[in-house]
């Protein structure tokens, strides 16, 4: 279920998970010049991104989220990019 907008994540040491997917144009390997339009195919590419962070303030979710996006995304247009996953943990020793 997606977290609500206005969801604030208090300061603290967390682990992320991403998945995000867009459109994107696949050429197979070893196609010669001249044929790579023909040979283009649409598809929608996955990425899975995931790490650990130290939040410093209370950060709105989303915020967080957008900040990841724009940064494992900044090759492609964010406005084709949707996001499938986003889970944040919090780190507890």
């Amino acid at each position: 279920m997606p977290a609500s907008t206005s969801e604030i994540i208090e300061p603290g040491l967390y682990d992320y998970e991403l998945t995000v997917k867009f459109p994107s144009v696949y050429i197979p390997e070893h196609t010669p010049p001249q044929f790579r339009n023909s040979a283009a195919m649409e598809t929608t590419r996955t990425r899975w991104i995931s790490g650990q962070f130290n939040l410093t303030e209370r950060v709105a979710r989303e915020a967080i989220r957008d900040h990841f996006v724009r940064q494992s995304c900044e090759d492609v247009d964010l406005c084709l990019v949707d996001v499938t996953r986003f889970d944040l943990t919090l780190v507890t020793s």
